[in-house]
């Protein structure tokens, strides 16, 4: 190594004259080895570095001034702050402190690019019923909601049909929605349910809506998440444990560093940070946190617009629209730990600003504050308080509101004087949980009407689950009291049964309960119930479904009275190239295009849900929108002359809409060739058939699996085995055959 370092002094020339010597020599950085540096070592003690080699250290040379030695720019070690070096024979020993490295942000959250998956099409979800009983009009009913959708666009239209409504059809819902999920934004034009705040309320209106959707983007978190500081001298391993749970496994470099973005619970909890560095050392860091959905993270912002009148009588008029209105509302994270929000709203001869503002109280609690003015015919105001704490100990809420006598706003009860719910959750361990609550609300000149609620659960062995409640209602005319014991046993994966008791007002009630539940695959399901107060009442049924939906049908009896309720429920779809009837479908669904194959299993997340029909179709009815959901096909059913190369495939589906997933199928031509020498002995196990470009194994007896695709004319076929080559030449094989043997071929040996 020294032999190196005479030789370059030699080529040194110029600015290196002032230099005593360049030496390569072996690096340590806090005890940890490193790769060897060139450096320069004057009579003073003056130790010079290339600055690539000491950025490579993780140290901060951001700020250092630069000294030009041989055209490369070198920093003065021995001059940088909380760094001291020197040179011990053939070693450069260097001590760095820990804020003398660079700083090192370490993001938890996974971020990837999410394109959602687009495609033009139409459904129709149906729900048909009938009801006949003894001495009783039979009556029959439909329900329907019709869509329409390309990408992210999709118009949707919701009602129901009633023979004892005077065979009336009654508009739910009808609106024009459109996704924005690049800005996690949503435009509906039509019916809609207004946003909601700490004080302003939700209600139905037509109209036009604008504003944040962040449930078009799951990926991003809107709640600030805990953060956890630390430094290191050298690389660490750390084990991030939270409440106790590890969660993962992080390599630190040298510095200061911060974690961020930690997917902690929601409620408070405590962090645990164990590092081990390469020298050995182990340090325990806590940070206890408080995270909840009420804050939103610093500089994010959730607003939205709305205008249009308020609608009435829902479910009972397709068409009856009130008072006109117009509303905004916005809340925006201002740190990690306060959140403020504003709303206003104005209709004829009512106006109604509000402003609030949701803190975290360190990491006990999370508290809110909310004032808001009406003017106009009705003027007055409103103050609302709550006090929140989620956490493995305890579970408190507190929320109060008191309004003036002429306050008002829409979609709140007039004369509301004040409000206050309560409730107080405990975890009993082994011995179950307790949760309280109480909720009184008082209106002007109306009176008080107040409840309060008493839960109690445990689950006893593996098997049974104990639930048991106790309530008690006060009005200004009677007192209601309630009291009820259920006890739930799971059968199976799919089946449970329950027995329940029950006393109301003095009056009794038993019922004991099984069923099961339907699975993703076809098949049916059966449930039936007792009940018993004054009188018994059995009722069975059972439920079947299929590709094309499900049917129900359910028997009761009671008293010399029965009754018999049918239903058949399902969709029809139009789109990615069909139009046929399928099971209803959900806010996504995704049609499954095999071409030509037949009885290929689907799996949704590890799950068969589908099977592909005589035309290779399969409609997999319920996915989640703007979230990635995970297909497979099942290839073990392909034909050996059949090849999916990508059989798994992840989609990104938009609500109320479908993605055409289409697998493309390579139909290949192979058959089983067994080779023979000029003597009829087989060749032997391991030898290599080569066809161009491609290789093929004889596996044993002279046998290999040759792929014939686009050799419909025969081909040549050189064999390779122990330095040997041996040539043959393979006929056309009969591709009528499920698997075409050929041969024995006889491999004649090529000779110089």
């Amino acid at each position: 190594m020294r032999v190196w370092g005479l030789l370059l002094l030699l080529l040194c020339s110029g600015d290196a004259a002032a230099v005593e010597k360049f030496v390569i020599v072996d690096v340590t950085v806090n005890g940890v080895s490193h790769q060897p540096a060139l450096v320069s070592v004057q009579a003073d003690g003056a130790i010079f570095a290339r600055r690539n080699d000491v950025a490579s250290w993780n140290i901060d040379v951001t700020r250092a001034a630069s000294v030009t030695l041989n055209g490369l720019d070198h920093l003065v070690l021995t001059t940088l702050a909380g760094v001291s070096a020197r040179v011990d024979g053939t070693t450069l020993i260097v001590h760095v402190a820990s804020e003398a490295f660079h700083g090192t942000r370490i993001d938890l959250r996974q971020t990837a690019v999410r394109v959602v998956d687009g495609s033009v099409g139409a459904f129709l979800n149906y729900d048909l019923s009938s009801l006949l009983a003894r001495n009783q009009k039979s009556v029959a009913g439909a329900a329907f909601e019709a869509v329409m959708f390309a990408d992210s666009l999709s118009l949707a239209s919701t009602g129901i049909y009633a023979s004892s409504a005077s065979n009336r059809f009654t508009r739910y819902e009808t609106s024009l929605r459109r996704d924005f999920p690049d800005r996690a934004e949503s435009l509906i034009v039509g019916d809609a349910i207004s946003r909601s705040g700490t004080l302003a309320r939700s209600f139905r209106f037509g109209g036009v809506s604008f504003g944040s959707n962040y449930s078009t983007r799951p990926d991003i978190i809107t709640f600030a998440l805990p953060t956890v500081p630390g430094e290191a001298s050298v690389p660490t391993v750390a084990d991030l444990l939270i409440n106790g749970q590890r969660h993962s496994q992080l390599s630190v470099p040298p510095g200061p560093f911060e974690i961020t973005n930690i997917p902690a619970i929601s409620g408070s909890g405590e962090i645990q940070l164990l590092t081990r560095d390469a020298l050995g050392r182990q340090q325990t860091l806590v940070v206890p946190f408080y995270v909840t959905p009420a804050l939103l993270r610093p500089g994010l912002i959730d607003a939205g617009v709305e205008a249009g009148r308020v609608r009435e009588d829902f479910g009972l008029a397709s068409t009856q629209y009130g008072r006109a209105f117009a509303r905004g509302t916005l809340r925006k994270g201002i740190t990690a730990t306060t959140t403020l929000e504003a709303y206003a709203e104005s209709a004829r001869r009512q106006r109604v600003i509000g402003a609030g503002m949701t803190r975290a109280i360190g990491t006990l609690a999370v508290a809110n504050a909310t004032v808001a003015a009406s003017s106009g015919e009705d003027s007055g105001a409103a103050v609302s308080l709550s006090l929140d704490r989620s956490s493995r100990d305890i579970s408190v809420s507190v929320r109060g509101q008191y309004d003036t006598r002429r306050f008002s706003q829409i979609g709140e009860t007039p004369a509301l004087h004040y409000r206050l719910n309560a409730s107080v959750g405990v975890p009993l361990g082994r011995a179950g949980s307790v949760t309280t609550l109480y909720a009184t609300e008082a209106r002007y000149g109306g009176g008080r009407v107040s409840t309060t609620a008493l839960t109690y659960s445990r689950q006893i062995g593996r098997n049974i689950n104990v639930l048991a409640n106790f309530n008690l209602t006060r009005n200004p005319s009677v007192m209601q009291r309630y009291g009820g014991l259920i006890l739930t046993v799971p059968l199976d994966g799919l089946a449970s049964a329950s027995l329940s008791t029950s006393v109301q007002d003095g009056r009794s009630e038993r019922v004991l309960d099984t069923r099961s539940n339907l699975s993703t695959e076809d098949g049916w399901a059966a449930r039936a119930r007792v009940t018993n107060t004054r009188a018994t009442r059995i009722d069975v049924g059972a439920s079947a479904q299929n590709a094309l939906g499900q049917i129900s049908a359910d028997v009761g009896y009671a008293d010399r009275d029965s009754s018999m309720r049918l239903g058949i429920s399902g969709s029809i779809v139009a789109a990615g190239g069909i139009v046929r009837p399928v099971r209803q479908l959900g806010e996504a669904f995704a049609i499954i295009s095999v071409p030509g194959q037949a009885g290929i299993d689907v799996f949704l997340e590890n799950q068969r849900v589908a099977t592909t029909d005589q035309d290779g179709f399969a409609v997999i009815s319920r996915l989640r929108p703007y979230e990635a959901n995970a297909l497979e096909l099942d290839t073990l059913k392909l034909s050996l002359a059949t090849e999916i190369k990508s059989p798994k495939r992840t989609v990104i589906p938009a609500r109320r809409a479908g993605v055409n997933a289409r697998f493309d199928v390579l139909k290949t031509q192979g058959a089983m060739v067994k080779f023979v020498t000029e003597d009829g002995a087989p060749l032997s196990a391991g030898a290599e058939v080569s066809i161009g470009d491609s290789r093929f194994t004889i596996v044993g007896d002279g046998v290999a699996w040759i792929d014939m695709t686009g050799h419909d004319d025969g081909v040549n076929a050189i064999v390779i085995w122990n330095a040997k080559t041996c040539s043959a030449r393979i006929p056309p094989i009969d591709s009528s055959r499920m698997l075409p043997r050929i041969g024995p071929l006889t491999c004649r040996a090529n000779r110089p």
